[in-house]
């Protein structure tokens, strides 16, 4: 009489196992996304793809059509308000974080334009030069206007 294994067991208990963990992580991640889903979130989304995108493109063209695809997103996030700040108590110091956001984000839509002019003056040593600011805007941005998760 042969010795009885658990090679048809185990796969069934594995599985079991994920997809219980995965059925959990379902029921978890869509309440989180759904409170990151607001308006500034998707507009800052589309702007962050557009810049992502400015890394693999090669084709000035096309790299300027981004730079305008990025001009639009920005617009849109200058009638929206960080989270941070709606968060604040009503004075003038929530006044004045909010038009620092939109003059921060104003300064980002004058570098797009000139990214943009760089891109269709064929000049991507100045482009380059001009992403390296934005994503140092970027950052200084994400760190004054973004909640530490």
């Amino acid at each position: 009489m042969k010795h009885p294994t658990f090679r048809g067991v185990y796969p069934v208990r594995m599985k079991t196992r994920f997809v219980l963990m995965a059925l959990a992580a379902s029921l978890v991640l869509p309440l989180s996304a759904e409170e990151k889903e607001t308006p500034l979130g998707k507009q800052m989304e589309s702007f962050n793809d557009a810049f992502k995108a400015f890394r693999k493109e090669t084709d000035t063209t096309k790299c300027a059509a981004l730079a305008r695809d990025a001009q639009a997103a920005v617009v849109k996030t200058l009638t929206e308000t960080p989270d941070m700040v709606k968060k604040m108590p009503d004075g003038p110091e929530k006044a004045k974080a909010a038009a620092e956001y939109r003059k921060m984000m104003g300064k980002v839509y004058v570098s797009l334009c000139e990214l943009e002019e760089a891109y269709l003056a064929g000049n991507t040593e100045e482009a380059g030069k001009i992403l390296g600011s934005m994503r140092e805007m970027k950052k200084a941005g994400h760190d004054k206007f973004m909640e530490e998760e």
